[in-house]
């Protein structure tokens, strides 16, 4: 393939990818670092490091830079604006590119994970959530299995009562049990506070602008304005002092080092002729074709190299392809070693003058993303679950409460009065036992 075709491999990838030369000058942006950059891509070449990203974040990355030089990658998480305002969080890999042997840059990748981070934090958050209304949970059958035990006791005394007890005292107390029992149910099932929303939110990856940023945000080449190096703003006009390359340049004397580049992506790259034969594919697909003993791929057919399942699967997008329409598919398959992995796949049409001379396919694995989706997913469940247990819980707490309170009323109005002493004892005995039926359900 031409530089052009390589060029046009990496311009389809939704990945941000650039590379840099020995002097930290930029030699190559693909479509995606460009556009979040708020630069064209032919505008990006030649101009320095400190110009795109500004000093003090230079300064920041430099020395991965440099050890990136020496032959030795680094990966890490970073929050950068994008040039929408929006906060987004990247994987950003640092890694050395080599062309015979020797090192003559670094590309740096990066790969938004802001989804898979906020399906995290909302996990967590889920989690808290339950967590409380578990321990709340907790709280009330301990509450209730103790207070079943005085009411039981309460009812014994209530249809038995001690020979030589006064009965209006017997009954004032008895009165005065049960409004202890409402105050142990009430006071006893209280969890304690809940830490505030906003408190929670500050865990969680925002995709919009917040007055106060993370302290692991920076001023990131997605955001930073254009200086000098010194820091200074550059105007307009000596921001385009760079000389600015055609379109047709960005490719040209290149080929080794965007096949390098290519080589180093964390993602699965190939390319594929009209014929379905494959004419190229990066270290991370020959990574993968390794892992099913497939070492000799390149210039074969697709059907020579996959399995007939695979190819049953896959044909109708092979061939949708093949008609000049991009397809977007999620895969699900088992490695050899019975892992499970989801990969998020990209083919893409090669045009030349208007035709399709083949395809370009991606494939990037999204198994944390997947699992992350699926851990939200269960979290939620989980806590709409406790959530409706918990409503059918406070409904049947809230009537042993009404029960409680109006036996202890009946037991003093029985006390003061006298009157129909008999009818209002019995009356109390079934509030207490409907009371009683209650928290043995609450239990």
């Amino acid at each position: 393939m031409d530089g052009a075709s390589l060029v046009a491999v990496l311009d389809s990838l939704p990945e941000l990818v650039a590379f840099w030369d020995r002097d930290e000058r930029c030699l190559f942006a693909n479509a995606a670092a460009a556009a979040a950059l708020g630069r064209s891509a032919e505008g990006l070449r030649g101009v320095p490091l400190v110009d795109v990203l500004g000093t003090h974040t230079a300064r920041l990355v430099r020395s991965r830079f440099l050890n990136a030089l020496e032959g030795v990658g680094s990966e890490r998480e970073r929050a950068m604006f994008d040039g929408e305002g929006a906060l987004r969080h990247y994987r950003t890999i640092c890694v050395p590119v080599r062309v015979d042997a020797g090192v003559i840059g670094v590309a740096v990748v990066l790969v938004d994970i802001t989804e898979e981070l906020n399906a995290q934090a909302e996990v967590a958050r889920d989690s808290l959530r339950a967590a409380r209304l578990t321990e709340r949970h907790r709280l009330m059958v301990a509450a209730g299995s103790e207070v079943m035990c005085r009411l039981r006791r309460a009812l014994d005394q209530l249809q038995a009562p001690s020979p030589g007890d006064d009965p209006e005292a017997h009954l004032h107390r008895l009165a005065e049990e049960l409004r202890s029992c409402t105050r142990r149910l009430r006071e006893g099932t209280r969890a304690p506070p809940p830490a505030s929303e906003d408190g929670m939110a500050s865990t969680t990856v925002s995709t919009t602008v917040s007055t106060t940023a993370p302290s692991t945000v920076s001023t990131s080449p997605l955001s930073v304005d254009r200086q000098d190096s010194d820091g200074r703003l550059l105007s307009a006009s000596s921001a385009q002092a760079y000389p600015r390359p055609g379109a047709g340049d960005r490719a040209a004397g290149l080929e080794a080092e965007v096949f390098a580049l290519l080589d180093q992506l964390p993602v699965v790259v190939t390319v594929w002729d009209r014929t379905r034969s494959l004419r190229y594919a990066n270290r991370a697909a020959k990574a993968v074709l390794a892992k099913w003993g497939i070492t000799r791929a390149t210039g074969r057919r697709l059907e020579q190299i996959v399995s007939e399942d695979f190819l049953l699967v896959h044909e109708a997008y092979a061939a949708g392809v093949l008609r000049g329409r991009t397809q977007s598919f999620h895969r699900c398959q088992k490695s050899p070693d019975g892992q499970e992995h989801h990969f998020q796949v990209r083919y893409v049409p090669r045009i030349d003058d208007g035709e399709v001379i083949g395809a370009f396919a991606y494939a990037c694995d999204i198994t944390d993303a997947m699992k992350a989706g699926e851990e939200l997913i269960a979290a939620r469940s989980a806590y709409a679950a406790l959530q409706e247990r918990q409503a059918i819980e406070d409904r049947l707490h809230a009537s042993v409460l009404q029960e409680l309170f109006a036996a202890a009323m009946l037991l003093d109005a029985a006390a003061r009065s006298g009157d129909d002493l008999q009818a209002r004892v019995e009356e109390s005995k079934r509030y207490l036992q409907t009371a009683l039926d209650g928290l043995s359900q609450l239990s």
